[in-house]
């Protein structure tokens, strides 16, 4: 509405409603998905209590810990760098009431032109809100994603650490037979690999479309602010885009070291002592070998391969927009 009007004292900036608008819409996508595939979701959570329940060696819960410390880690780097950013934003648009004109933290300076003191207070306050939302829910999905995605990673390194002692653990095997052990595990891991991916493949997909068109918008946003010296507005245009490379790599990055843990079952396998086995046993590793060359892969919308090379496609992409914006606009 506010661009639709566009009055003639509207102090807003075009490209805050821009990013504003877009920062909102990835949010509610965010929260609506994973609130519809909380089920989903809740596998992956209860899984992962289970297995810090049943760690016994103490070398496993030291790889499970350091997992989790690098989720951490990266969840907060991201927390505080979007509070950061927060923070700005509300500095920069700090609302100043005065007998002609009041400004808000959201560009709306036409659809509440004539309100009360009151009012203005009101709805500063509401803005506020809105605004830590956007930044909240934008931030902390992330997190929860790195999580569980981080400890499916050392769940499948500790998989290739026994399928690398097979030979060793056979002798203490009591009862049962151990590669069916570890099959059932290993079939367990790559469920949960699916559902990671089905309940995050639109999000991503969102996420990956909304950031390509942000980071252009932000580009153009820190050229503008070059050229008019506002030199608050640069830090605050570089602290956005920094965010959304952030949160597009930890996508990216979370999709290659998944895909990656589960290929290096294979060569885990492979570099055990299959040799003093069994026949029936050398047999079967055969198939797991067969089986985790192929690739499992977190995929947005259930097509697009989600990996380091996807973040560099993105970006190629992005900057090509942005310099055909910047030739049109500049």
């Amino acid at each position: 509405m506010e661009v639709y009007l566009a009055c003639e004292n509207s102090s807003g900036d075009p490209i805050d409603t821009y990013v504003v608008t877009a920062s909102a819409m990835l949010v509610i996508v965010k929260l609506t998905l994973l609130r519809l595939q909380r089920s989903t979701l809740s596998t992956n959570l209860f899984s992962a209590i289970q297995d810090w329940c049943s760690v016994e060696d103490a070398k496993s819960r030291d790889i499970m810990i350091q997992h989790a410390r690098m989720a951490r880690i990266i969840s907060l780097s991201l927390f505080y760098s979007g509070f950061f950013a927060f923070m700005l934003y509300m500095l920069r648009l700090l609302p100043v009431v005065t007998a002609n004109e009041r400004t808000f933290y959201l560009p709306t300076s036409c659809l509440f032109e004539s309100v009360t003191s009151l009012q203005y207070v009101l709805i500063t306050f509401y803005q506020v809100v809105q605004l830590f939302i956007a930044y909240a829910g934008n931030c902390c999905t992330e997190g929860i994603f790195v999580g569980i995605t981080l400890h499916l990673c050392g769940q499948l390194e500790l998989l290739m650490i026994d399928f690398q002692q097979i030979s060793r653990r056979r002798h203490k095997q009591k009862k049962g037979s151990l590669v069916e052990e570890f099959v059932v595990r290993h079939r367990r891991l790559l469920r949960l690999t699916e559902t990671i991916e089905d309940t995050y493949n639109i999000i991503i997909l969102t996420q990956i479309f909304t950031s390509a068109i942000l980071i252009c918008i932000t580009g153009l946003q820190l050229i503008v602010s070059l050229a008019i010296h506002d030199f608050f507005l640069v830090w605050r245009s570089i602290m956005s885009f920094n965010i959304l490379m952030i949160q597009l790599f930890l996508y990216s990055y979370m999709g290659e070291t998944l895909s990656s843990k589960t290929q290096a079952i294979s060569q885990a396998a492979y570099l055990s002592e299959w040799y003093d086995l069994p026949t029936n046993i050398m047999r079967d590793l055969y198939f797991i070998i067969a089986r985790a060359n192929v690739p499992v892969r977190i995929r947005a919308g259930k097509f697009y391969n989600i990996d380091l090379n996807s973040f560099k496609n993105v970006l190629k992409a992005s900057v090509s927009y942005f310099s055909v914006l910047q030739i049109m606009l500049i």
